[in-house]
């Protein structure tokens, strides 16, 4: 248990006045991204009177981790202090209403998915979540992966209700994955086919449910100790799971039209948007704002930099994120050059905000899963165009060697231990050139990628990698920059 202050309150139900909410939102992930985001905006969507959801939160990965206890000892209540324009707004959200992990009490998950009341399933498990794992056994306690977990618990909704037409579920989906509902849908009716004697099941989960593809924005670094502490002192309470971002909000949902007056967190104000076609929208997003700190959370460290804001004033680091969004993002984007460059110029204007120290460490989570679904995509339609993508290329050398473990300065953390283990193991002691032809198999990209563009970007890889292991990466990096950046 966490010990509060003396001259601090304890932040809890106790403490604090909330009305009575039935849990509808079934949440998935606890980290600061969604409460600062989904949580936030429900909480004050259930403040305008347009909403009146609680949220349960459950914890779906067994590595150890110190949010979902805190927020368990809280009540479910943290702060979410917002930066922008100069102004700061905080506001004590009190929308959770319940912290389960699944591997320590399934058995609860299992009944919050019989809830009468339960509309909703929103979920922030990184693009490492959204995977299918063949042979997950549904019946284990609990399933291996977040879409087999998923796929249990409708399974149980499905059979308490009989098959209710409207006991379905909606799930919006969070992660960066490309068109991250539909995908999450295929996965769940596959697992469904799989394990269920009676297709009604499957039939119900196609017919009943909704998965919507979505896209989110918010940068929401995490909360160095010694500001913490000076926040915590401000607002009188031993909160220690405050969370810090950017104003700055939007999210985009696509799907079925109904979500529109089930879920109007519009008409509370808040940044929500609902759209016939998302993918536009998403690739712009995903490639400038979050390809682009991927990239930065490859090299930059190398660099000595540590946050996004000391990485934009690094005169190399800054220079390759730019340089890096101009020649090889934007030119595999469709529409008007003069608003993608605004659009550009605006989000590298948001990692410029002092006040939020957002670390490469944090954005580092997951970095392969990440490349893979931020940055690939920018490489083979340059390839598609003639051209090559050197610097998209360079961070993912870097993040090999990282992940290796021959590039100390590089920070590695990632939720599938046997990624690492793939990648140190297979590491070899000599010349790496044949490595990456190799390893990309084994990380399962071939189901991406066709043997021909599985050979290119092995080869194209080897080369970085060999100089990165050979000197300097300053020297490496303004190898590949050209003097100032040039428009294609």
């Amino acid at each position: 248990m966490t010990q509060a202050r003396p001259d601090l309150r304890p932040l809890s139900s106790a403490g604090v006045a909330r009305a009575e909410l039935p849990v509808r939102i079934l949440q998935i992930g606890a980290g600061n991204f969604i409460r600062a985001f989904v949580d936030l905006m429900v909480h004050r969507a259930n403040e305008a009177g347009v909403l009146r959801h609680g949220i349960a939160v459950l914890k779906v990965t067994p590595r150890p981790e110190h949010v979902t206890p805190r927020l368990a000892e809280q009540d479910g209540l943290f702060h979410v202090v917002l930066e922008g324009a100069g102004a700061t707004e905080t506001t004590l959200v009190t929308a959770v209403r319940e912290v389960v992990n699944a591997y320590a009490d399934w058995d609860r998950c299992r009944a919050l998915a019989r809830g009468e009341e339960l509309r909703f399933v929103v979920s922030n498990t990184t693009e490492a979540g959204i995977v299918f794992v063949d042979g997950d056994d549904l019946t284990a306690s609990p399933p291996a992966s977040f879409p087999a977990k998923m796929t249990a618990l409708l399974h149980e909704r499905w059979r308490h209700f009989g098959g209710d037409p409207a006991r379905g579920l909606s799930f919006l989906p969070c992660e960066l994955n490309e068109d991250n509902g539909s995908t999450l849908r295929a996965m769940v009716l596959r697992h469904a086919a799989r394990a269920s004697a009676d297709p009604g099941f499957a039939r119900w989960v196609a017919e009943h449910c909704r998965f919507y593809d979505t896209i989110v924005d918010r940068i929401v670094p995490g909360l160095p100790a010694d500001e913490a502490a000076e926040l915590r002192q401000s607002l009188g309470y031993d909160d220690r799971l405050i969370v810090r971002g950017e104003s700055y909000g939007h999210w985009a949902i696509a799907g079925d039209p109904a979500i529109r007056d089930e879920f109007p967190l519009d008409r509370a104000g808040q940044p929500v948007e609902f759209l016939t076609d998302i993918r536009p929208y998403r690739e712009k997003k995903v490639r400038v704002l979050n390809g682009a700190h991927t990239a930065m959370a490859a090299v930059a460290p190398l660099l000595g930099c540590r946050t996004v804001l000391e990485a934009t004033a690094h005169p190399l680091a800054g220079a390759y994120v730019r340089q890096l969004v101009e020649c090889e993002v934007l030119p595999t984007l469709p529409g008007d050059r003069a608003e993608l460059s605004r659009f550009a110029a605006a989000i590298l204007d948001r990692f410029r905000n002092p006040v939020l120290r957002h670390e490469l460490a944090d954005i580092a989570l997951n970095a392969i899963a990440k490349w893979r679904t931020r940055n690939l995509p920018v490489v083979l339609d340059a390839w598609r165009a003639g051209r090559e993508a050197p610097l998209s290329v360079f961070a993912l050398a870097c993040l090999l060697a990282g992940y290796a473990g021959v590039l100390s300065d590089l920070p590695v953390r990632d939720d599938d231990p046997a990624v690492l283990s793939r990648i140190r193991d297979s590491f070899p002691a000599g010349d790496p050139q044949s490595w990456p032809a190799q390893l990309f198999p084994a990380l399962g990209w071939s189901g991406t990628l066709d043997q021909s563009q599985l050979t290119r970007l092995a080869a194209e890889t080897a080369v970085p990698l060999r100089a990165l292991l050979a000197g300097d990466p300053a020297q490496v990096l303004t190898g590949l920059l050209t003097p100032s950046p040039v428009s294609d």
